[in-house]
């Protein structure tokens, strides 16, 4: 095909699609058919804002692909931006699609959001990823492999029911796993009384969690044990990389890998302040040269409402602190932040707003935030 290419055949350079690229290639359960879109079809589109007829026949030959392979799921659609000056550029995604005309809304819209951010700068690939959506239901669950700085053989492993980008700004379960040894040799189970669960076509809502299961492990220990082996294949190939994953009646799928950078910066800072908590696009518009220390609303993550950080990131006087909801491990969409000069703090599920006065002290990549 001209305008879309499977998975296998991509030559886009984003760290999605070469994370999958590396998952298939060792044989890890990914999601199938996967095809992509090429940067061809993001050059036809943006040139007269609409798509040619070739390009919209194909796709139509994918979805059903996706469709017939998949009967119980519907068709996900995400960026696939390579773009030179960014890492890890965010982008709009789409949920669970069962309908041809939406799906063309959707990479419609991840276009115009590539446009309108001016991603499609000389040397970048702007591309769209489409397979069957993975989205894990009560009693299944998602989550992270990530390894740990300090530890070598160990990784981190965070799990929530329903998808995994819970684990962001909900409590959840973790585990520090030796997977040389294949051995738990930490596990904080918490309380689970909401997760985050695919509801319509295109959103992604809360819920609440059974009582029965609220205390419970989302995975058992076989299975984290097993996650730790498939890292120990993937790792003695490819290098560190923090990846997702998702339980399903068939087996765990991985779901997205990229390389994992840790924060080693020896940076010291020391700041105190009032915090100004940022909970839309309208919102930005009020920061002042005088709000230095900036939050991020965790219904902004949940929403997953990337023209809020892409606006923010873009928009902000250089050099603000950033508390930003969830961990290192799993916001990978704030690193655009971190790219345009601000200084990210990693807050997990404590909230911020406005006006409260905190202490921040970073050394050495430890963050600690106090409210005084």
């Amino acid at each position: 095909m001209k305008y879309l290419e499977e998975i296998g055949q991509s030559e886009n350079k984003c760290n999605r699609v070469i994370g999958h690229q590396k998952l298939n290639a060792i044989g890890l359960q990914i999601a199938s058919p996967l095809y992509v879109t090429t940067h061809q079809a993001f050059l036809a589109y943006k040139k007269v804002r609409r798509f040619p007829k070739v390009f919209l026949d194909e796709l139509r030959i994918a979805f059903r692909d996706i469709r017939n392979e998949n009967k119980n799921r519907g068709v996900y659609a995400g960026r696939a931006y390579y773009v030179p000056s960014y890492e890890s550029p965010p982008g709009p995604r789409s949920s669970s699609v069962t309908d041809e005309k939406i799906i063309i809304h959707e990479i419609k819209k991840l276009f115009d959001f590539a446009i309108h951010n001016k991603f499609d700068e000389p040397g970048a690939q702007i591309g769209t990823i489409l397979h069957p959506f993975i989205s894990p239901k009560i009693p299944y669950g998602g989550g992270s492999i990530t390894p740990m700085v300090d530890g070598k053989s160990k990784v981190v492993i965070e799990t929530i029911y329903g998808v995994d980008e819970g684990i962001q700004t909900l409590p959840h379960d973790t585990y520090v796993v030796d997977y040389t040894n294949e051995r738990i040799v930490e596990r904080t189970l918490t309380t689970k009384t909401e997760c985050m669960e695919t509801t319509s076509q295109l959103s992604i809502s809360m819920v609440s969690v059974p009582r029965q299961l609220q205390k419970s492990a989302v995975m058992i220990d076989q299975d984290i044990l097993q996650l730790a082996r498939s890292y120990n294949n993937f790792s003695s190939i490819f290098g560190p990389h923090k990846i997702e994953f998702a339980s399903q009646p068939e087996g765990i799928f991985f779901l997205e890998c990229v390389p994992f950078r840790p924060d080693i910066s020896k940076k010291t800072v020391e700041a105190k302040g009032r915090v100004k908590t940022i909970s839309s696009i309208g919102d930005i518009k009020t920061v002042s040269l005088q709000d230095t220390i900036i939050a991020i609303d965790h219904h902004v993550i949940r929403q997953r409402n990337m023209d809020v950080i892409t606006t923010l990131a873009f928009s902000l006087p250089p050099k603000r602190i950033i508390l930003y909801p969830g961990s290192a491990s799993t916001a990978h969409s704030a690193t655009i932040l971190r790219e345009r000069g601000h200084v990210l703090v990693f807050v997990k599920q404590e909230r911020f707003h406005s006006n409260d006065c905190v202490e921040i002290h970073i050394r050495h990549g430890e963050h600690i935030v106090k409210h005084v």
